[in-house]
């Protein structure tokens, strides 16, 4: 196998163009630590953790693939009705101490798209068991990401060809803005603003009738801008609101979660009691598909039975795996080493906004983005096909980062070193100098 070959003749890919498939596919062949390999034997430093930044705890982990070997040969699978198996009642256990606040019930799924489904649906079942039969809207946010099954498809905010394709969806999703202070919707400037991203939640909800709310889901940190956390209030006035009129906070860390910002779950930076949480990806480094749904004693108190079903939900030898990853990212203090590394990430990557083009740069722990303009004061957008064009001169020089609307985001794994870090900045510096001069 090599680079001029085309291996993906029976192979479908997502969000894949046959073009760039016709131009030469890249095949990851291994990985090892912070670093892939792929078929001519060429390396390159993983800024993103497999891409869709699952692989918290680096490749090659042998540990957890010898746990997911011993679970295979104990007991491979049994149904999540009725019966337990033991890993997943560990997992459980594990989750319910590092948790955010309350959040001790957790039911598993096989990945992030399903366990937004899943929560979504819980939030149905706690107001259908409480009587409260009309609530079935879920409020999103314009530039939410939530996955891309039926029900996660509904609240997602980006203008994608992955919603339009599948529209008209299902009635049921009414969308706020988000805080996004780079290019505030409202052509406001924080904090002179007083935060009326959040507040108008409060007038939407009245508007579509607050006994028809279910749930409000948002990231605590956003994707679709490129990394982006929103001010310190933002969710503390987005609690006091969804409880004002009964409505369940929903909290997606299906990214965020499990030590990606430099804390357990990206809530803990804002001090708020979710009631739902979605996990998935760092719960499992990505060695073996697993997402999950965590929520308070409160929401499942009432419900009766969760008339629900995924084949592989609760999945031992998923659990098994998960339960390692966890292991090795507390022996290992990964959580502090990317809150550590985050700090210095954002140190190299503030030079580089030195560039014209480079309008932001932000980072919590060791998520990161760079927002490029093509004029600092005005902020004008950046050509998306542009900022591809970085990534593919970062991939040339052996460093795989990703794009995000107007932004390049950054999530390596957690056990990347300052080294590490070095190489990185500095292909990012020099891919950058090329594309201003190109422009």
């Amino acid at each position: 196998m090599n680079g001029k070959t085309n291996p993906a003749k029976h192979l479908i890919l997502a969000r894949t163009h046959r073009d760039r498939v016709k131009d030469g596919l890249t095949v990851i062949m291994k990985g090892e630590g912070v670093w892939v390999f792929d078929q001519d034997g060429k390396r390159y430093l993983d800024l993103e953790a497999g891409m869709t930044r699952p692989v918290h705890v680096g490749y090659g982990r042998k540990e957890i693939a010898q746990a997911a070997y011993d679970q295979l040969v104990k007991l491979c699978y049994f149904t999540p009705m009725e019966f337990a198996n033991e890993p997943a009642l560990q997992l459980a256990e594990v989750l319910s101490e590092i948790a955010p606040g309350k959040i001790n019930q957790f039911f598993f799924v096989s990945s992030g798209s399903e366990a937004v489904e899943s929560a979504i649906k819980m939030a149905k079942h706690y107001h259908h068991f409480k009587g409260d039969r009309k609530r079935y809207k879920i409020i999103s946010r314009r530039g939410a990401y939530h996955g891309v099954t039926g029900g996660a498809l509904n609240v997602l905010g980006v203008v994608l060809p992955m919603r339009q394709i599948m529209e008209p969806l299902a009635p049921g999703t009414v969308f706020a803005e988000s805080p996004y202070c780079y290019r505030c919707p409202f052509h406001l400037t924080y904090p002179a603003c007083d935060l009326l991203c959040a507040r108008d939640i409060d007038r939407l909800i009245q508007f579509e009738d607050p006994t028809q709310i279910s749930a409000f889901i948002g990231e605590p940190i956003q994707q679709g801008f490129g990394a982006y956390a929103p001010p310190k209030e933002y969710w503390k006035i987005v609690r006091e609101i969804c409880d004002r009129y009964g409505i369940l906070l929903i909290i997606d860390e299906v990214i965020c979660g499990f030590g990606r910002t430099g804390k357990w779950f990206g809530i803990d930076h804002y001090n708020i009691q979710p009631d739902i949480i979605t996990m998935a990806k760092g719960i499992s480094s990505g060695y073996v598909p697993l997402g999950g749904v965590g929520c308070t004693d409160n929401v499942m108190e009432p419900i009766e039975i969760f008339q629900h079903l995924h084949t592989y939900s609760n999945h031992p030898v998923a659990c098994a795996a998960a339960l390692k990853n966890l292991e090795i990212m507390k022996k290992e203090n990964l959580i502090e080493h990317a809150r550590e590394m985050g700090n210095y990430f954002l140190d190299g990557l503030r030079t580089l906004e030195s560039h014209s083009i480079v309008g932001e740069v932000r980072c919590t722990g060791l998520w990161a983005g760079i927002e490029f303009t093509l004029d600092k004061k005005k902020k004008n957008p950046f050509p998306p096909q542009q900022v591809v064009r970085l990534t593919d001169r970062a991939k040339k020089k052996g460093l795989i980062i990703k794009t995000m609307g107007q932004a390049l985001e950054f999530a390596p794994p957690l056990i990347i070193q300052k080294e590490e870090i070095d190489q990185a900045i500095r292909i990012l510096d020099e891919s950058i100098t090329e594309e201003e001069k190109g422009l």
